[in-house]
């Protein structure tokens, strides 16, 4: 099965997303708003995923995000996405996960954002993203949470389990 770790953004930063997703990203039906930790990979014996990823939910503490800019991974991807600004601990929550959940290396540099635009024209993209860069970004996203979530036949994506973060002292 299909699976993938993300953080769901409170309601309002959901909202503001979903209002350019729902034109702009080929994908606003089959999963909300989100940051992802960890790509979409397989995996066979889940009581064996959760166990793991709890242990590293263990280790780390609520934080907050600071959504604070647009930018877009051209030339690499024609996506637009919501950034924020950098902090240490979702780095070392995504590294953790990586090393010690999947043990495997990234292909692609991880880079915290919330897509808004995704498989458009060229010309679409500059347009939206001329658009976005003209506005102030200042919202926060308190992480307290992560979700496994699994891919259904329909390719809709769909919470499979909740983990609290709590750092052991």
């Amino acid at each position: 099965m299909k699976y993938g770790i993300v953080i769901y953004p409170p309601r309002e930063v959901q909202d503001r997303a979903n209002a350019l997703r729902k034109r702009y990203d080929s994908h606003y039906s089959l999963i909300p708003p989100h940051i992802t930790l960890v790509d979409a990979f397989e995996w066979e014996n889940i009581s064996d995923l959760t166990e793991r990823i709890e242990k590293v939910a263990q280790t780390i503490p609520p934080f907050t995000l600071k959504l604070n800019k647009v930018g877009t991974f051209l030339p690499l991807s024609p996506v637009v996405y919501f950034g924020f600004e950098k902090n240490d601990t979702i780095y070392n929550l995504h590294e953790k996960l990586i090393h010690h959940v999947l043990d495997h290396e990234q292909i692609f540099k991880f880079t915290p954002h919330l897509t808004i635009a995704q498989d458009l024209s060229e010309q679409e993209l500059y347009d939206i993203l001329g658009r976005l860069k003209m506005k102030e970004y200042n919202m926060e996203v308190p992480v307290d949470r992560i979700h496994l979530c699994y891919q259904l036949e329909n390719e809709s994506w769909t919470v499979y389990q909740t983990f609290l973060l709590k750092e052991n002292k």
